[in-house]
């Protein structure tokens, strides 16, 4: 099986889902532990304890007149299949999802009360009764159907995550029916993602090309409805008094939108916003913001250094493993200030393995797999036996982003002999460079994941001819590799998906195209509120129902 299906479509757009511009990757990752607790911040930390409380029903029923949040970037219009990069984290609060995943990674019931894996490309949802858009009407499978179909590019949507799929029916008000193209074991998670919300179909065909943009918005079924939307500065939601979950305690909600985290640190500091999500470098953004305290933690969310395996001298295995060697994970980690989460020494993160297997039963999966420890003496080693025993120079170009993590690991290369002058371009130059599959030392981030290990893949994509596509970075491209991904995916049972993954990532080890950093860290800051359950997949959950006043 060639696997065409998911190179092209599903993959691409993870891409997508990935690449989010510097301004708003930390706002795609979420939290769930991936090494040791990395949560910080003053006493307890509600953000580590799980929802407690019945789907679509608040944490905690204290009222909330008005609650002022601020998150990175801006949001030109809310129709998620013209616009999955910006805005997420308050578009999911207006439009909802058919499933949920919980802080294990486990799927949950939301606008669909039940569902079913009737076959092997076959899925059924049935949706939850009495779901109102916000003008009265009820939600039906023919909403889902539009909702999704729209997505494709086929139907003129920018994410070609449903791709993979062969046919969505609605046979009758309440039931929606997918069939795939071919097995596809990951596909279970998609309903529960952000980029599978639903909305009102009659409104969008009746605003036709308007649909999504502030003069139109759309029309959902969540706790807090659309008002208004001003691309650059903000925009307003107010609470949906016949939502399906009762009626939420935070009346309204003012969005405003920042370039940069110091402002929006200095904004909270003035009083102007109540709440961040998603923050970038917690330590700088509590110096500036005053009373403020956060909560950090790490994610399925990988970083990564790439290293271009086609070219010379980093078609060297032994150049590639002394540049593991040479990287000190602790000394990068602090560089982030307190951005990342915890170290990570997979291509795939730990934690997408859990949905495959007990804890023990991952850990001796994962036993065999090589890692590469802080060793200088050994990466001065395996250099002195590469076809470069002297050193040599190469640009590690980035975008603005990751420039402290570059510089720190440029000096941590120096040490043996490797003069990797940190060379920090605009995004859209580094973006247009992965188009253009252009070899480069480079450093990267995945932004999000979802509880399978077929996520992580996406450094490993391939076309049909066996071309690196996508954020193949390493342009690594074995075809025994391919063959693994291929088989992960139309495998169905859990034990055996665990086996795959676990020898896929045992290749990969030894060939070290890559160098896993760190697990990304997300982090909300406030000085009067809480956010309980931040975790992992917070981006795909109606966050503000688990907001709790301090």
């Amino acid at each position: 099986m060639s696997g065409s299906t998911r190179n092209r479509g599903w993959r691409r757009a993870r891409v997508a889902s990935c690449l989010l511009g510097a301004a708003v990757i930390a706002a795609c990752a979420g939290g769930g532990s991936a090494d040791d607790d990395p949560a910080s911040g003053d006493g307890e930390q509600p953000g580590a304890t799980g929802r407690d409380v019945d789907a679509g029903k608040p944490v905690s029923d204290e009222p909330v007149p008005h609650l002022n949040v601020g998150i990175s970037g801006q949001v030109p219009l809310v129709d998620p299949a013209q616009n999955v990069m910006s805005g997420l984290s308050v578009n999911i609060n207006a439009l909802e999802l058919l499933l949920q995943v919980d802080a294990d990674g486990n799927l949950e019931p939301w606008l669909a009360s039940d569902w079913e894996q009737v076959s092997d490309t076959v899925y059924e949802y049935t949706l939850r009764d009495g779901v109102t858009f916000w003008d009265g009407t009820e939600l039906t499978s023919e909403d889902v159907k539009y909702a999704w179909e729209r997505m494709a590019p086929s139907s003129g949507g920018t994410s070609t995550i449903f791709a993979a799929v062969a046919s969505i029916e609605a046979p009758d008000e309440d039931t929606v029916r997918v069939t795939l193209l071919q097995p596809d074991a990951s596909w279970q998670y998609v309903p529960a993602m952000f980029y599978s919300a639903i909305y009102q179909k009659a409104h969008a065909e009746q605003t036709g090309e308007e649909f999504g943009r502030p003069a139109t918005l759309a029309v959902g079924t969540g706790p807090w409805k659309f008002d208004s939307l001003n691309p650059t500065s903000g925009m307003e939601l107010s609470a949906y008094e016949g939502y399906w979950g009762g009626k939420p305690p935070i009346d309204r909600v003012s969005v405003r939108f920042f370039t940069d985290d110091n402002s929006m640190a200095l904004a909270m500091r003035a009083g102007e916003i109540d709440i961040a999500p998603g923050i970038g470098q917690p330590e700088g953004f509590v110096a500036a913001a005053g009373t403020a305290s956060t909560y950090t933690t790490a994610t399925c969310a990988t970083s990564l250094l790439s290293m271009p395996t086609r070219t010379a001298p980093w078609d060297d295995i032994h150049v590639r493993r002394a540049v593991a060697h040479a990287i000190n994970r602790d000394d990068i980690i602090a560089a982030t200030q307190g951005q990342a989460g915890a170290p990570l020494h997979t291509l795939i993160s730990p934690q997408l393995f859990e949905s495959l297997g007990s804890a023990d039963e991952v850990e001796a999966a994962l036993d065999e797999v090589e890692t590469y420890p802080f060793d200088v003496e050994a990466a001065e080693a395996e250099l002195a036996q590469s076809s470069v025993p002297d050193g040599f120079g190469y640009d590690l170009t980035i975008p603005g982003a990751y420039s402290a993590v570059a510089q720190v690991i440029s000096a941590q290369l120096a040490e043996i002999g490797i003069d990797a002058t940190v060379e920090v371009v605009p995004d859209t130059a580094w973006y247009g460079m992965i188009s253009e599959d252009e070899p480069m030392l480079t450093f990267t981030e995945t932004g999000a994941c979802t509880p399978d290990p077929d996520w992580d893949s996406l450094f490993l994509d391939t076309d049909d001819a066996g071309e690196p596509i996508g954020l193949n970075l390493a342009q690594y491209t074995p075809p025994e590799v391919k063959e693994l991904l291929n088989e992960g995916l139309v495998e169905q049972d859990p034990a055996e998906r665990l086996r795959i993954y676990a020898e896929l990532s045992k290749r990969v080890a030894e060939d070290v195209p890559y160098v896993p950093v760190y697990a990304e860290g997300n982090t909300y800051a406030s000085a009067a509120y809480d956010i309980v359950e931040y975790d992992s997949f917070w981006m795909s959950f109606p966050w503000l129902l688990n907001v709790v006043p301090r």
